[in-house]
């Protein structure tokens, strides 16, 4: 089975090719509620030094959302406090 590599939270994560975001979550055992998922391009999280913007994928879009190696995911979990 071919893998790749994501960079999770600046984490390097193996994903089997062809995992969506759902597959993700599912292999981080993150909840499915109470978090957004921010994706960059592929391999182009530097460019002349900055950090390109990343786009927040709608959940509704995670379960078609192909994974591509060297993508920098970044997962925000909601938090309560006070």
């Amino acid at each position: 089975m071919e893998t790749i590599t994501v960079n999770v939270n600046d984490k390097a994560v193996s994903v089997t090719a062809q995992s969506t975001i759902t597959d993700l979550i599912r292999q981080l055992n993150f909840p499915s509620q109470g978090i957004a998922i921010a994706i960059s391009s592929s391999g182009d999280q530097m460019r002349d030094g900055q950090e390109t913007a990343r786009e927040v994928i709608p959940q509704k879009q995670w379960p078609d959302y192909t994974l591509a190696d060297r993508q920098d995911i970044l997962i925000i979990q909601a938090t309560q406090g006070g």
